[in-house]
C-alpha cells in the first residue's frame, strides 16, 4: 500500500510540476518576467505542493488515499495489483 501511495504521491506532484514548468518555458521565451515566475514559483510552493506534501505525508488511511487517486485519475486501476484489490474493496469512500 505504501508504494502505491507514494506512485500517487510521485504522480500528482508531477502533474503539478507540469503547470509550473509551463510557466518557466514562459518566462524563458518573455511571456512572463522574472517577478511574474518568482510570483508563480512562490504560489507553487505554498498551493499546490504543499497541498500535495500534507495530503500524502498525513495521517490519512492509505486506502482512502489511493481510491481518491484512482477516483481522480491519477492512478489507473492497472496500476493496482491484485492481491491489494480486496482491501481496497472493503474500504468505501465517504460520501
Amino acid at each position: 500500500m505504501r508504494s502505491l501511495v507514494g506512485l500517487a504521491h510521485e504522480t500528482e506532484l508531477g502533474r503539478a510540476l507540469e503547470v509550473l514548468y509551463g510557466d518557466f518555458q514562459k518566462w524563458k521565451s518573455g511571456e512572463i518576467d522574472s517577478f511574474e515566475l518568482s510570483d508563480r514559483i512562490h504560489r507553487f510552493h505554498y498551493g499546490a505542493n504543499r497541498e500535495i506534501y500534507l495530503r500524502y505525508t498525513g495521517r490519512l488511511d492509505h486506502r482512502f488515499l489511493i481510491q481518491c487517486a484512482l477516483e481522480e485519475g491519477v492512478m489507473q486501476k492497472t496500476d493496482i495489483p491484485k492481491e491489494v484489490w480486496p482491501y481496497l474493496e472493503a474500504f468505501s469512500l465517504p460520501k
